[in-house]
């Protein structure tokens, strides 16, 4: 993976679990109890081109979904 293209991983991962939080009210605790249990981090690093593309409402109803299928 080139440099730029882990930096806009990691923006992207920053990007969707603060709106993740956002919508959901949740701390940074909670959110991490959460990436623990589901692996929400690991998610998006495995496909950010997914992410890439979305609005930030759009990213929390995907990482839901997410949730709600494992």
């Amino acid at each position: 993976m080139t440099d730029k293209r882990l930096n806009n991983t990691i923006f992207l991962m920053f990007l969707a679990t603060e709106n993740y939080k956002r919508e959901n009210g949740l701390s940074n605790e909670e959110f991490l109890r959460l990436d623990s249990q589901f692996a929400i981090l690991n998610y998006i690093s495995e496909c950010p081109d997914i992410f890439d593309s979305m609005t930030g409402h759009e990213m929390a109803e995907e990482i839901e979904a997410y949730v709600s299928s494992v």
